[in-house]
């Protein structure tokens, strides 16, 4: 249960909002993560802090890559440790005793590879699961179109 790696300590003159909480950074231009971030901060509770990951400045702070925070949510706890992946949301939903004690099953050995592998699916393919915002207007910048593949030939 050991983090993936421990992060640059968070300075409060930079966020002062979101120093001692648990950050979720999730993609703010996905749908699929927007909902599954709020769904999961719901039942996560007033403990952990939803932020997307383009928040100005937050992923240097933090030391994470920008293509590591594209490829699966991270979880930053005050301690400084790091989460990613499905592990993120484990880690997240234990501040709920009964869901923090049916998260322990992710730890069972098998288990975790094989929802660590769904996970990982679904993250390559989230922009085909419920759409783009680009599509709708909504992600400025056209940081959404980084990730459209262009159609196969």
């Amino acid at each position: 249960m050991a983090p993936v790696r421990r992060g640059n300590p968070l300075s409060p003159s930079e966020f002062p909002e979101l120093v001692g909480a648990d950050l979720l950074l999730y993609d703010g231009e996905c749908r699929f993560c927007c909902a599954a971030a709020e769904r999961l901060g719901r039942l996560s509770g007033p403990a952990v802090r939803l932020v997307s990951l383009h928040e100005p400045g937050l992923l240097a702070a933090l030391g994470i890559s920008h293509a590591a925070a594209m490829a699966a949510m991270h979880l930053y706890t005050p301690e400084q440790a790091i989460y990613s992946g499905l592990e993120a949301a484990v880690q997240a939903l234990r501040h709920r005793p009964l869901l923090g004690l049916l998260a322990k099953v992710y730890y069972v050995p098998g288990l975790r590879q094989l929802a660590d592998l769904g996970y990982r699916l679904i993250a390559r393919y989230r922009y085909a699961i419920m759409g783009r915002r680009i599509a709708r207007g909504e992600c400025d910048g056209g940081s959404c179109s980084l990730h459209m593949r262009p159609p196969a030939s």
